[in-house]
């Protein structure tokens, strides 16, 4: 009996050390098992974080470059819109600088033309004086010169007469010989001086 029971505790002891053999392989298993999804699991997981930050990366690139030609297209803008105002500001002071060179331009135009007017006018008095001058001066030329002549002919009208009474009076005298009362009488030579005073206005 004894035997047969300590049979009995082997084959139970043989058949729990089977089972607890065979729970402890099933055990291992699934702990393989377990690791290998946990494995597969995690290698998906930083497959997709990889997978996921490279999006990211990408995505922020993406962002960068558009940033970098939103950047670089508004200063562009920038730099037109610069030279825009440049430009107008250039054209503006150029239009400012011509009218203020026409306006002194005018200015001086105007100036000179006031100056010229100005000797325009004293030549013009001057020239009308002179004239006014010549013209008393031709006037009074020409008063002495009818003068002389009227002088002239009285002096000839009184030697005729005085010569006629010498011829009367002394009718036996020889030619020559009553000179010491009615010397010879030589004439001045004068010059026409109107005929001169046309000829410096025509010259």
């Amino acid at each position: 009996m004894q035997r047969y029971l300590e049979n009995e505790l082997k084959r139970e002891s043989e058949a729990a050390e089977q089972r607890m053999a065979h729970k402890l392989q099933r055990i291992l298993m699934e702990c393989a098992l377990e690791k290998m999804h946990a494995v597969v699991e995690a290698r998906k997981q930083e497959r997709q974080t990889a997978s996921q930050a490279m999006a990211k990366q990408q995505k922020y690139s993406l962002v960068v470059l558009n940033t970098g030609i939103l950047a670089n297209e508004i200063h562009q803008k920038n730099l037109d819109q610069l030279k825009k105002e440049k430009l107008y500001e250039m054209s503006v002071a150029l239009d400012i600088t011509q009218k203020e060179n026409q306006e002194e331009a005018e200015k001086q135009l105007k100036e000179a033309e006031k100056t010229h007017q100005a000797i325009y006018g004293e030549v013009t008095t001057s020239l009308r004086e002179t004239e006014a001058q010549v013209q008393i001066l031709t006037q009074q030329l020409e008063s002495m010169t009818a003068w002389k002549d009227n002088l002239e002919a009285e002096i000839e009208e009184t030697r005729q007469s005085f010569q006629n009474y010498i011829d009367i009076t002394f009718p036996k005298l020889t030619p020559g010989q009553a000179d010491f009362i009615l010397p010879f009488r030589k004439r001045p030579e004068y010059r026409d001086t109107k005929k001169e005073t046309d000829n410096d206005k025509g010259m």
